[in-house]
């Protein structure tokens, strides 16, 4: 019991967790973690060691960010190009597999190419991605495996 005079009176009702709360939990989705979340949540909750290769970064707390810097190389170079754009110019997130991705702006569209880049079109979705780049084995000599892998960054304006 409280010191509330309805809760002595009436007794007090547990209170039911927010839909966050669930979420958080594992327990939203009738009790089932959806497995692409799971991976996104993964993969921006592993901290890469120094001068180890990300291609993406975001807030795994469920923050919403402003805006999302793309940067890719120059050819040849370990000079870093990019551009940053505010999310809420951003009109469509278009896939084709898990291997190209899409990004409509109003005046331009960026093409993202690599491998396993589910986790990212899931973050971007969200509006949870810092930062996405391009690999290059200039800066990062070892290949990374078993993660996402941006090969090739694409700007048509």
């Amino acid at each position: 019991m409280t010191d509330d005079p309805f809760d002595r009176v009436f007794g007090s009702t547990p209170r039911r967790p927010s839909f966050t709360e669930k979420v958080a939990r594992g327990e939203a989705f009738g009790g089932q973690i959806d497995p692409r979340h799971a991976m996104a949540v993964e993969a921006a909750s592993v901290a890469p060691a120094p001068g180890e290769y990300r291609a993406f970064g975001f807030l795994p707390a469920g923050n919403v960010n402003l805006s999302c810097e793309v940067r890719w190389w120059m050819e040849g170079t370990i000079v870093p190009e990019g551009l940053a754009f505010p999310y809420r110019l951003l009109m469509e997130v278009g896939f084709s597999g898990e291997d190209t991705l899409r990004l409509r702006l109003p005046d331009k569209v960026i093409e993202i190419t690599g491998r396993r880049l589910e986790p990212l079109r899931q973050a971007l979705m969200r509006q949870q991605v810092t930062f996405l780049q391009q690999w290059t084995p200039l800066v990062w000599p070892a290949k990374p495996a078993d993660v996402a892998v941006i090969k090739r960054i694409n700007v048509a304006r």
